[in-house]
């Protein structure tokens, strides 16, 4: 049986015109570029996902991280790793609504499955030495004001924790990068999956995105109940990390639009 699976039949999951865009962005804006394509495969008329990694141990992460999920987290089945590059089922299903209840239960129990799984408490130094050098950059390079820098600082010392719980969550919770099956809901951008993170992460980026302040709240008591710890104990600090942390990677990747300093006086005003 002859089987055609060279990369001449295999199709880019990206577009040709966001393809080139991040093309132009990297030449002319951007210091640091994301080294990964995703392909489909089909083989024996089922589809697959092929993903292209920057090199063999980030994919070495992913495979740990895999691994380590638990099943109340569903991802796409790893079928092989090989190098950089991971053959993964592909998931069929409708796009993720965040205007929809039963969609957020959903998304609250699969970031409370993750955040139960295998968490372990380390001391908040590491990531205050992160926001600390995070704020010096954007001071540097011209984005943040003397006055905002000292609220932040103020700000995060007030919110700091002893400790952080940290373990597995999932960094990229977009709609795109979510299918649901019903009531089920699957992350189907195994890249996303992180070992060693502090919890409340994923919530943090939701958060610039599509989860309105008014809803964190409930949104982190929700995960909390289902994780079985109190998540809010350090949520804030999390938070505040993350989005200086983001908008420093905005700028290196070139995203210049993206860049949003209103999100960092919202955590001081």
């Amino acid at each position: 049986m002859a089987f055609r699976l060279g990369s001449f039949f295999q199709k880019n999951a990206h577009s040709t015109s966001r393809r080139l865009y991040f093309a132009i962005v990297r030449r002319l804006s951007g210091v640091f570029a994301k080294r990964q394509s995703v392909y489909f495969v089909d083989i024996n008329g089922t589809r697959f996902k092929r993903v292209v990694m920057g090199d063999s141990f980030e994919a070495s992460l992913v495979e740990r991280a895999l691994e380590d999920a638990p099943t109340g987290a569903r991802f796409p089945r790893l079928i092989q790793r090989h190098e950089n590059e991971l053959l993964l089922s592909f998931v069929e299903g409708r796009k993720f609504d965040s205007s929809s209840t039963s969609d957020r239960a959903a998304l609250g129990a699969f970031f409370g499955a993750l955040y139960r799984a295998d968490r372990r408490s380390e001391s908040a130094q590491t990531l205050w030495h992160a926001l600390e050098t995070d704020l010096d950059f954007l001071v540097t390079a011209g984005l943040l004001e003397p006055a905002l820098t000292d609220a932040l600082v103020a700000r995060a010392g007030e919110l700091r924790p002893a400790e952080i719980q940290v373990g597995l969550d999932y960094v990229d919770p977009v709609g795109k990068n979510f299918v649901m099956d019903g009531d089920a809901i699957t992350a189907v951008d195994v890249e996303s999956l992180r070992r060693d993170v502090p919890l409340g992460t994923g919530i943090a980026k939701a958060g610039v995105h599509w989860l309105d302040r008014k809803a964190i709240g409930g949104f982190i008591d929700q995960v909390s109940e289902a994780a079985g710890f109190t998540l809010s104990g350090q949520q804030p600090f999390v938070e505040l990390c993350f989005r200086v942390g983001w908008t420093k990677r905005k700028l290196l990747q070139g995203k210049h639009r993206s860049i949003r300093i209103d999100l960092l006086r919202e955590l001081v005003e």
